[in-house]
């Protein structure tokens, strides 16, 4: 009989729209990641995601149960795995893990996952000792850069805009909702895109003015998003622009910022700089 908490068992089960093995790829369950069970089926789990209440359809051969002081432990304070792509090592077998993995019982070198004990020898560290701040934020994310984008995907082979956000900001323990739309609904107001500082959140509609589309702010009047893959683009007032392509690919329609108020505000380059800049790229080209 399935418990009523689990784990992610493997790298990355898919998290379904329908308990169907044909249906839509909503999202992705990392290695040890809890979820509640609603309902679990012979072959599907109906599984609810501890950090943002996130619902889908998991095969119940890709989650591990756990008791209730492991869920609290990987929901509360869990350790992280911090490399885009590792591997846990034990007696007979490896699994791979990739960035945001949660490590059970990790004590800096071996952690229990389903009843065995495994090694670990890349990157990790507990949430409690990862600090709320733009600089950390922008290393992690500076190391998905060209990984491919993916509806639904969340990890370094395949990942959606809002999916690399809520894992980037979870690292610095700021919990965010799975999708743009509902994430817009955090943080403070930034009235204005010269008040913006680094590690903003800058939201963009279609033309139904539905929020579909997010990314990190960066310095130099940049922004770090999904689009094909994770790239790095310019932004203004307007929206992105995509320098490959020559056009604006996505309309701003807020900022928002969830962490402390810097000193350093003001991240767009001015007209003049940023013909400055362009100029210097191209003499940088030719």
């Amino acid at each position: 009989m399935m418990q009523k908490f689990a784990t992610g068992k493997f790298a990355a089960a898919a998290i379904l729209a329908r308990p169907k093995k044909d249906a839509e790829l909503s999202s992705q369950l990392l290695f040890g990641e809890p979820v509640t069970i609603l309902e679990a089926g012979k072959h599907f789990a109906h599984i609810r995601c501890s950090d943002d209440e996130f619902e889908g359809y998991v095969r119940t051969d890709q989650l591990i149960g756990v008791d209730e002081r492991t869920f609290r432990l990987q929901r509360d304070n869990p350790a992280f795995n911090l490399d885009l792509f590792s591997t846990i090592l034990g007696e007979r077998e490896g699994i791979p893990i990739t960035f945001g993995a949660r490590l059970p019982e990790y004590d800096g070198l071996r952690l229990t996952h389903g009843g065995k004990t495994f090694n670990y020898s890349g990157q990790a560290a507990l949430s409690e000792d990862l600090r709320t701040d733009a600089d950390l934020l922008i290393r992690f994310a500076r190391k998905w850069l060209y990984a491919p984008g993916m509806r639904g995907g969340r990890t370094p082979v395949g990942v959606d805009a809002s999916a690399l956000i809520q894992l980037l900001y979870r690292l610095i323990n700021v919990k965010l909702p799975r999708t743009a739309e509902a994430m817009a609904g955090s943080g403070r107001m930034v009235d204005f895109m010269v008040q913006a500082q680094v590690g903003d959140l800058a939201f963009f509609d279609n033309r139904k003015r539905e929020i579909n589309h997010v990314g990190i702010l960066l310095p130099d009047s940049t922004i770090l998003h999904v689009g094909d893959r994770v790239r790095i683009d310019a932004v203004d007032h307007f929206g992105i622009y995509n320098y490959e392509l020559g056009r604006y690919t996505h309309r701003l329609r807020i900022a928002k910022r969830l962490l402390p108020d810097s000193d350093n505000t003001g991240i767009l380059l001015s007209k003049q700089e940023r013909i400055e800049e362009q100029a210097e790229n191209q003499l940088a080209i030719f």
